[in-house]
């Protein structure tokens, strides 16, 4: 176990997870966007579904770093 009370398979899990999570939110934030569904619209608006969609990109791509990052 580490610090955060996670074994190794539990960080195998969590790299999998990270980019559905993240696409999620991404998602959330352009239906809001679509919709006019507050918050999100509004976040959508200020440059935050652009983030989570870079984020969710760069989490796919490196997913094999955030494996090391967290099983090395």
């Amino acid at each position: 176990m580490d610090a955060y009370g996670l074994d190794e398979s539990d960080r195998h899990a969590l790299v999998q997870l990270l980019p559905r999570r993240t696409r999620a939110m991404a998602d959330l934030l352009a239906d809001g966007a679509a919709t006019g569904r507050e918050p999100w619209a509004s976040l959508w608006a200020t440059g935050h579904g652009d983030v989570w969609a870079r984020n969710t990109t760069y989490i796919e791509r490196h997913s094999l770093r955030w494996l090391a990052a967290l099983t090395g």
